[in-house]
């Protein structure tokens, strides 16, 4: 078993959180290890979402219009809410180091969820609303930063 496994074994990601603990084992198995190395791209903009990507190690990076919106590490996921959209990526992402990611098909974690209880895909979409919510308030902590710098700058 990887290390990375047996780490999201002990403190499971965010999506998983409130798992049991064969639940997340099992979770975590059905996902495709990828590698990638440093500036590789990942994810391009405008590919339709039918997977997710758990960092299992590494750092990589959002990038849109050529601005870097964030930098995720190991544990965050990559579009988290593919179960639920059929829209296509709205970022890139890149490698910003030596990366293993695993890669969830939709086909695959839905079927995953239904051998379930129910309870299961109510903690797991309650999950996801955790994190897009900490996402939104990030980026409303960057707006803010900004609309602040753009008031005090002479030069407008």
């Amino acid at each position: 078993m990887p290390d990375y496994l047996k780490k999201f074994l002990k403190e499971p990601p965010l999506l998983l959180r409130n798992f049991h603990y064969e639940d997340v084992l099992e979770f975590l198995q059905t996902g495709v290890e990828e590698r990638y190395m440093a500036g590789d791209n990942i994810i391009n903009e405008s590919e339709n979402v039918n997977s997710a990507y758990l960092v299992a190690s590494g750092k990589v990076a959002i990038w849109k219009d050529g601005i870097q919106l964030a930098t995720l590490s190991e544990s965050n996921f990559l579009g988290e809410a593919f179960l639920f959209s059929k829209n296509s990526r709205m970022a890139k992402v890149t490698s910003e180091t030596d990366t293993i990611l695993l890669r969830y098909e939709r086909y695959d974690a839905l079927n995953f969820f239904r051998k379930k209880p129910e309870k299961l895909f109510n903690i797991f979409t309650k999950n996801i609303i955790e994190i897009q919510q900490r996402k939104i308030s990030n980026m409303n902590v960057q707006l803010l930063n900004l609309k602040k710098r753009l008031l005090n700058d002479n030069t407008w």
